[in-house]
């Protein structure tokens, strides 16, 4: 008996067939489409969590003021002896304006922490305090050309032009995120225009209660567990992918919400662990004229916020 092309394939058929019905139900299609949930969203330039200069960039969930926010920058105030950056409002917010430290009294206000110490405002981003010695003090460092080279003390790597809200806000990114059917979920973030050779974190803002009174609250956590860094290539791009044991898009089961996703900027290229910055412990920190001191290191004088993905939250017009 003759065997024909057509006979070939009539048998192939058969057997894909028969195994289909051989393995385990689900395990081919769906496996993965039936109960599969994607988002894909967009970064949105910020200046501090749920902010861009005077405006809330998302709608919060009750109990919160819905638009509540908080800027973490300033404009540089060249006037001698200036005590503090111009905060940010719509007169200044425009891409010319040179950003410096400052904190913001509202945020510290809200949550209790204390100010820093006074000589840690009106900084320019490019010159904040970096770990610079062997006892753990912080220090402002020189730019490249002004000392010879290493090993001899450390200085700031190129580039080292002032920062803008134009180079500030020119951040691009895309974060995808799929949950699966069982719960689990894998995230990808691909980012852009970030300040080149940066060292960054993301940290997921969650509503939920808090450990020492049981209110809700904000809490930063960090997102796909440590370590959350990313660091930007000389063209200022990073890539960020992670594995998840939960889906971002549900309340866990004590009724935490992850709102949005924050892209935290360590100007002092310094991830300080659990928490984006360190508001209650002190450093010490050695001033340029020679002057040790201590200070806290809250939100707005290493640590601040450049981008936000929504997640579970209202984008604003």
């Amino acid at each position: 008996m003759k065997t024909t092309i057509k006979d070939i394939s009539v048998s192939l058929l058969a057997m894909a067939a028969a195994l289909v019905v051989a393995l385990p139900l689900g395990v081919w299609a769906d496996e993965q489409e039936e109960g599969t949930r994607k988002l894909n969203v967009h970064a949105y330039p910020a200046t501090g969590p749920n902010r861009f200069c005077d405006k809330p960039l998302f709608l919060l969930p009750d109990p919160f003021p819905p638009t509540t926010g908080f800027t973490f920058l300033g404009e540089y105030d060249p006037a001698p002896g200036a005590s503090d950056a111009i905060r940010l409002d719509a007169s200044n917010c425009v891409p010319g304006t040179i950003l410096a430290t400052t904190t913001n009294p509202a945020f510290q206000g809200f949550f209790g922490f204390p100010d820093a110490d006074s000589r840690l405002k009106n900084i320019p981003l490019r010159d904040v305090p970096v770990l610079a010695g062997l006892d753990g003090a912080y220090a402002r460092l020189p730019a490249q050309g002004t000392l010879p080279a290493n090993p001899l003390p450390p200085v700031r790597s190129k580039p080292d032009y002032p920062l803008t809200l134009g180079d500030w806000m020119g951040v691009e990114g895309r974060m995808k995120l799929e949950c699966a059917a069982d719960g689990s979920a894998k995230v990808n973030v691909k980012l852009r225009s970030l300040i080149p050779n940066g060292v960054y974190t993301l940290f997921g803002i969650w509503k939920t209660r808090s450990p020492f009174d049981g209110s809700m609250t904000f809490m930063p956590v960090a997102f796909g567990g440590f370590p959350n860094v990313l660091v930007a290539d000389e063209k200022g791009k990073a890539k960020f992918s992670r594995e998840l044991d939960y889906c971002p898009l549900d309340p866990t089961p004590d009724g935490s919400v992850l709102m949005f996703v924050d892209l935290a900027y360590h100007a002092d290229s310094n991830p300080h662990g659990g928490f984006p910055f360190t508001p209650l412990g002190t450093s010490t920190f050695i001033d340029r004229n020679g002057e040790v001191f201590q200070s806290t290191r809250p939100a707005g004088i290493a640590t601040f916020v450049q981008a936000a993905f929504p997640v579970t939250v209202e984008v604003l017009p």
